[in-house]
């Protein structure tokens, strides 16, 4: 883990966002491939899909302390590609202010929820 986050900080000017999901959302979007490379259609069997729950859960436990290193947090549970691409960008999309004690409280408003 420590490979990867040297190269996040190393990024300059760069918001990291983390993309929160059920497991059973993520193991939804899972696609199988071939020795080739080719995607497979797989029907998973009760064994394998609990087995798949049970290893996206302990990575979802694993990542969790990194994931709070994060800049913004994205929940798309239950979000389809385009849903989730909107929320991604509205919540980095800073929305116009109308005066500047504006723009300070939802500052302050943003780095709380962030903690």
């Amino acid at each position: 883990m420590g490979g990867y986050w040297k190269v996040v900080n190393e990024t300059r000017d760069a918001t990291i966002v983390v993309l929160r999901d059920t497991p059973e959302n993520i193991l939804k979007r899972i696609t199988f491939y071939d020795i080739d490379s080719r995607p497979l259609q797989k029907n998973l069997t009760d064994r394998e899909r609990g087995l798949y729950l049970r290893e996206i859960k302990r990575d979802i436990a694993y990542f969790n302390r990194s994931f709070r290193r994060a800049h913004v947090s994205v929940d798309i549970t239950g979000c389809g590609p385009n849903e989730a691409s909107r929320k991604i960008r509205d919540t980095l999309t800073p929305a116009p202010l109308k005066n500047q004690s504006e723009a300070s409280e939802q500052r302050s408003a943003r780095m709380q929820a962030l903690v």
